[in-house]
Order: structure tokens, then C-alpha cells, then sequence
């Protein structure tokens, strides 16, 4: 058995080129950083749980900050781009308010459903 050692010439003419990078718009920041929010949320949560042998109950608040936040987030970044349309800065304004809200709610029913 005779083995051939030739290899493959290589293709100059595909060389390819590195793309620039790009980084994310702020919308998909803040996006990423509701999920970072969430999962954190959800392993306290889960080690509660098996720390205890029982979930915590009536916290409902807890999961509706982050999402309201990023809400607001983005409507504030879509006024910021087109100031014509002023309802985008309202909707900011409403959760950011229902952001502030739900995290004084989250923190009181964190309070009561803990014993403390």
C-alpha cells in the first residue's frame, strides 16, 4: 500500500475576511439584561425551594419588575430616536412608574412570604 502525501493547495483567492464588529443596540441591551434578571430570579427562587421543601407564595410582583423595566427602556429609546411620536415617552414614563411600583410590591410580599 503506497500512502500519498500530497495535500491540498490552498485557495488565496477565499481567504476570508474578518467581519467588524458590531455591537448590540441598546433595545437588545436591555432586552439581555431582563433575561440576566429573570434567571437570576428564578435560581433564588429554585434554591429557595429545595433549600425548604416549599416554594415561596404571592410574589407575583417579583416577575413583573424586570419586564416592566425593559418595557420602559424601550419606549424611552424609541422616543430618543423619533421625538414626532410622543406617546413612546409616555408608555416610558407608565412603566417606569409601574416598574417602581411592583418593585416596592415584590419587596413587601418578599418580606411577608419570608417570616421576617
Amino acid at each position: 500500500m503506497e500512502q500519498n502525501d500530497q495535500k491540498e493547495p490552498l485557495d488565496t483567492e477565499q481567504e476570508e475576511t474578518p467581519t467588524p464588529y458590531t455591537p448590540a443596540s441598546p433595545a437588545k441591551r436591555a432586552l439581555a439584561w431582563m433575561g440576566v434578571v429573570y434567571m437570576v430570579i428564578i435560581v433564588l427562587l429554585t434554591t429557595y425551594n429545595l433549600a425548604n421543601g416549599e416554594p415561596l407564595h404571592g410574589i407575583p410582583s417579583v416577575f413583573l419588575f424586570p419586564a416592566c423595566g425593559a418595557f420602559s427602556v424601550i419606549s424611552f429609546l424609541r422616543y430618543r430616536e423619533d421625538r414626532s411620536k410622543p406617546s413612546f415617552l409616555f408608555w416610558a414614563i407608565v412603566a417606569g412608574i409601574l416598574c417602581v411600583l411592583t418593585v416596592v410590591v415584590a419587596i413587601g410580599s418578599l418580606i411577608v412570604a419570608l417570616g421576617a
